[in-house]
């Protein structure tokens, strides 16, 4: 369904009772129809009614920014966890991987998605998400915070269980939701990304569970050896780590203290399981690499579906 159709569609049936409300939004100069989440008192009296892939926007330092919504039906009182998911380099006018099983999986399980939208006026040297851990690179962590905050205004959301996934650029970018919001986030997962071999600043202020899916064949972000970031105006991101090397990582720096390795094999593909365990604040850190995967999204991990192998280990962890 297009974004215009999404928006009509949500625009006729919003605030219908005990529905989460929204108001229609005036287009700006990009043109993109949205609706804007409509603040309610005490959220968690009402109940919510089933919305999907709604395009939703909100103003930051005058600017609008946008993401689509997809929410559960639930009775009043249920806490809502939320995910964040952040598309690949050039996707943002792109369906989010697997978005419609993991629209179906949060009804069921009720959750909130949401499909952040990167700005579009960045240049191909800075990316389409900040990966600089600098004061002045955290435009896109102020911009997740508003979107948990633009919820909670709106919907009985779960603030003990805020989670981020991503794809490829985008899974670079919950490295930074890793480092900078761990204080806010309980977990990330994402397929294909890597993040920087000395991040400017990466200080545990609360307990961060990880996982990451990554093609062993993977010829854009490579699996073995580390790699230099384009330069450009992205300033201060520097080397990127091999994938071994930064799951080694977040297990020091959770101070893991057992590591359990095994093998699958599943219709040709052998997939490496790495399960850091015993961790800081009772978080996993756990990688699945794919020894016939290459930066394609796979529909499957080890015979799980991927969406439901990433909420099933989100899912345990809180903040």
């Amino acid at each position: 369904m297009s974004w215009e159709k999404t928006a009509l569609v949500f625009v006729i049936s919003l605030c219908l009772p005990l529905s989460g409300c929204v108001s229609p939004s005036d287009n700006d100069e990009t043109q993109i129809d949205s609706v804007t989440l409509v603040e309610r008192p005490n959220p968690c009296s009402f109940s919510s009614e089933s919305v999907t892939q709604s395009m939703i926007s909100l103003t930051m330092n005058g600017e609008k920014k946008y993401f689509r919504l997809s929410v559960p039906n639930s009775d009043a009182g249920t806490k809502l966890p939320v995910i964040l998911a952040f598309h690949g380099g050039g996707g943002a006018e792109e369906d989010f991987q697997q978005q419609n099983e993991f629209d179906q999986l949060g009804e069921e399980e009720k959750f909130i998605m949401a499909y952040v939208i990167a700005d579009s006026d960045r240049t191909a040297a800075e990316g389409e998400w900040f990966l600089n851990t600098a004061a002045t690179s955290k435009e896109d962590n102020y911009f997740s915070e508003a979107i948990v905050r633009e919820l909670s205004l709106s919907y009985c959301i779960d603030e003990d269980r805020l989670y981020a996934i991503g794809y490829s650029l985008g899974s670079m970018y919950t490295y930074e939701i890793a480092c900078q919001l761990n204080h806010r986030f309980a977990a990330v997962a994402s397929f294909a990304g890597t993040m920087p071999v000395s991040p400017q600043t990466c200080n545990l202020y609360g307990s961060m569970a990880v996982m990451h899916i990554h093609g062993k064949l993977d010829y854009i972000i490579d699996y073995d050896e580390d790699w230099d970031w384009k330069d450009g105006e992205h300033e201060g991101v520097g080397t990127m780590s091999n994938i071994p090397g930064m799951i080694d990582y977040w297990a020091d720096k959770s101070n893991c203290q057992s590591e359990d390795t095994h093998s699958h094999l599943f219709e040709g593909d052998d997939t490496e399981h790495i399960v850091h365990s015993d961790c800081a604040g009772d978080v996993r850190i756990e990688h699945y690499g794919m020894e016939a995967q290459e930066h394609t999204w796979p529909n499957q991990v080890s015979g799980t579906d991927t969406y439901q192998l990433i909420w099933d280990f989100l899912s345990e962890f809180t903040n």
